[in-house]
């Protein structure tokens, strides 16, 4: 059975999300993909009598439809349902399928091209994801003025595909409230940035009011902006002492890193860092390396062409990875990848424990898992300023926290430190924090990132005893979390 993107979502949250609505209680709400109810029974618990709902599993349909016959519910796929312009209303949580698997829905009559048909769509990128869809579909049952509470991934604004939709979604709605949420949001763990929209359609002038929660223990509390934002103790901004990326990706990893095939000259291969656990301490200098499967242009042994066709065929006949079969149909040379740069200074794509800035003095690749950064100023002290606990602190706030103490950072929340003003940073100090970073290189001691911090601390309105409490707690908490 093809994966529907099914996340259901906590009651606690559901309730806020209608509670949300600012219309009578005969108004007319749709639910398009309504699971095990938790939205139907947020409704039927804030008065709502005129609700119609689509579910395209037809197992969930079948537990749920006797729970309640004062509404309308459908064994429906939502983004072919008729009409417009018919709903004050709508709330959902809708599915998470990226991109490349939407065509394996084919079993329910959505691929790709026929969503594609549907001119309500045009304006949505050629990467788009399953939820951009269902939001755009959304908007198309709304009466002029209706009002849409939506939850789904926060990165909506920084993902490839972000840019577009936000444009043919704003060009039809404003954006009335903005809700970054964390904590326990999902039934089951879900590794997202969430946030919640209520959007309002025809109303594009509207202010967008920003908020903040945190669902926990079954509850909501509200987290202050401040909490949120970056240290207020500074204003020196991160792209002015570096840039960042995400690390090389294969597309197939099973395929490229650690082969299951001797190479005869070990051409065919070359070191990668494929893990965080792989690298002791702040350097890559021990790190254990993987191999990544990357021939020459200009040499394709008879066993590495063996080794292709069966990679090949595979991808043909399972129709996956999507990126590779794609790069089949258009290349001789699919199987190539285009090589990122490693050198500068690694940070883990999630954090369970310590956070580590690593040093990649070997300049060997990394993988995505990893992102790069890359200096604009010397490195050794921006390495210190890394690795000091009013950066982790930071850190710490901006990531989103999930089970088992795990922290995830995207990109833009690296983008997103503040540093004290370099310009201001003395000569001696720099020395000296570069001094620090070498030291903290050296010999692995986390109590030299104690030392580095009470240098910053020197332009900080925040003490140094006040930071290191700050973090222990918010990490403690973090690591407590279960």
């Amino acid at each position: 059975m093809a994966d529907l993107g099914q996340v259901f979502t906590r009651g606690n949250v559901a309730r806020y999300m209608v509670s949300l609505f600012d219309l009578p209680k005969q108004a007319a709400i749709m639910d398009p993909c309504y699971g095990a109810g938790v939205f139907l029974d947020a409704l039927l618990g804030y008065g709502y009598s005129n609700v119609t709902a689509c579910e395209l599993d037809t197992a969930l349909f079948e537990n749920t439809r006797g729970k309640y016959p004062q509404y309308k519910l459908l064994n429906s796929d939502f983004l072919k349902y008729g009409g417009s312009n018919a709903y004050d209303g709508i709330v959902m949580n809708p599915p998470y399928i990226r991109q490349e698997k939407i065509d394996e829905l084919g079993q329910y009559g959505i691929t790709k091209e026929t969503l594609r048909s549907n001119p309500i769509f045009s304006g949505l990128p050629s990467t788009a994801n399953i939820y951009m869809f269902f939001i755009m579909k959304a908007i198309d049952l709304l009466k002029d003025g209706g009002q849409l509470i939506v939850i789904f991934p926060g990165s909506w604004m920084n993902a490839r595909s972000g840019t577009e939709f936000q444009e043919t979604m704003l060009s039809k709605c404003g954006v009335e409230k903005q809700i970054h949420i964390h904590g326990d949001v999902f039934e089951r763990e879900a590794l997202v940035d969430v946030v919640i929209l209520k959007l309002m359609k025809g109303k594009t002038d509207i202010n967008t009011v920003e908020e903040y929660l945190e669902s926990k223990d079954g509850g909501l509390q509200s987290v202050s902006l401040r909490e949120n934002k970056a240290f207020g103790e500074f204003s020196y901004p991160f792209s002015r002492l570096a840039t960042v990326r995400r690390g090389l990706t294969t597309g197939c990893n099973e395929m490229y890193i650690n082969p299951d095939f001797p190479c005869e000259d070990g051409g065919c291969f070359k070191p990668i860092i494929s893990s965080p656990k792989s690298i002791d301490g702040y350097t890559t200098l021990n790190a254990r390396l993987d191999r990544l499967f990357c021939p020459a242009e200009d040499a394709v042994s008879d066993e590495i062409s063996s080794y292709l066709d069966f990679w090949k065929n595979k991808i043909i006949q399972e129709k996956k990875p999507k990126t590779l079969l794609f790069k089949i149909n258009n290349s001789d040379k699919w199987y190539e990848i285009r090589e990122i740069c490693g050198e500068g200074i690694l940070f883990s794509y999630f954090v369970r424990n310590d956070m580590k800035f690593v040093m990649n003095e070997t300049g060997a690749l990394a993988r995505d898992n990893f992102y790069i950064i890359q200096p604009k100023v010397d490195k050794w002290v921006l390495f210190a300023l890394l690795n000091n606990y009013y950066t982790y602190y930071q850190l710490e706030l901006s990531g989103k926290k999930y089970g088992a103490g795990l922290l995830k950072l995207q990109r833009y929340d690296i983008e997103g430190l503040y540093f004290p003003d370099y310009e201001r940073i003395s000569d001696s100090d720099k020395k000296e924090m570069a001094a620090l970073g070498h030291k903290l290189l050296e010999s692995a001691d986390a109590s030299v990132i104690g030392e580095i911090t009470k240098l910053v601390s020197k332009y900080s309105r925040t003490n140094y005893r006040e930071i290191t409490e700050r973090y222990a707690a918010i990490k403690s908490n973090r690591l407590e979390v279960k």
